[in-house]
């Protein structure tokens, strides 16, 4: 949900490795067939992001507006509408990361607290997302 490479980008790895394998001449060497493997791990990561990525989004902002609630700061007024916008992981990390950068480092922001723990479930989450098994 919030990988640094947008699927595209993945996608297109993977199709380089692919090309690469089908332009080989023989057997594939022991890098080329590794690199074969990581693409194949790739897709099934990807396809598994993919089928999670709905649910873990509305899930991620519906915590993270109970986590924001009742704290009427300005940076959090900001992070909580953009948080209500974010069309995807991209955008809700980024508003995330700009309010933990904005909110103090003090254990005893609440605030801190409730949002690091939003994000510590959410990585509960998402590994359990990418160890479903998929269907076909």
């Amino acid at each position: 949900m919030f990988n640094a490479l947008s699927s595209e980008q993945l996608l297109v790895g993977v199709g380089r490795v692919l090309r690469s394998a089908a332009d080989a001449n023989g057997t594939l060497e022991d890098y080329q067939r590794s690199q074969t493997l990581s693409a194949y791990s790739v897709t099934r990561l990807l396809a598994a992001e993919l089928a999670g990525a709905t649910e873990l989004l509305a899930w991620t902002r519906a915590e993270l507006t109970t986590a924001l609630r009742g704290d009427d700061r300005a940076r959090v007024g900001e992070a909580r509408e953009r948080i209500a916008v974010a069309a995807n992981g991209v955008e809700l990390g980024e508003a995330v990361a700009d309010l933990l950068a904005a909110l103090p480092r003090d254990p005893a922001d609440e605030t801190r607290t409730a949002v690091q723990h939003v994000l510590r479930e959410l990585t509960d989450r998402e590994q359990a997302a990418l160890a479903a098994p998929l269907p076909g």
